[in-house]
C-alpha cells in the first residue's frame, strides 16, 4: 500500500486546526452537516506545489512538500 505524505509548517497546521474549529462551531450553530476538502495542487514538472483547504472558507495554505511512501506490512 502507498501513503501520500504532506509536510506542513507549524503555521499551516495551526491554520487548518483553526478553520476546523471555526467550521465545526458554525455548522453546529446552523445545525448543518458537512466536511472539508484538502486539495494538493502540483505544477508539472513539480515546480510549485501548494495546499488549499475548502471548508467554510477557501484557504490557500501555501507551498508544501509532498511524497509517496511505501508502507511496510507489520508481521
Amino acid at each position: 500500500m502507498r501513503k501520500l505524505e504532506i509536510t506542513l509548517s507549524e503555521e499551516q497546521y495551526q491554520h487548518i486546526q483553526e478553520e476546523i474549529n471555526y467550521g465545526g462551531r458554525t455548522m453546529l450553530e446552523e445545525e448543518t452537516l458537512g466536511g472539508f476538502d484538502l486539495t494538493l495542487h502540483v505544477g508539472v514538472p513539480n515546480i510549485y506545489t501548494y495546499l488549499e483547504m475548502n471548508y467554510i472558507n477557501k484557504i490557500d495554505l501555501g507551498e508544501v512538500e509532498w511524497s509517496f511512501k511505501t508502507q511496510r506490512k507489520k508481521a
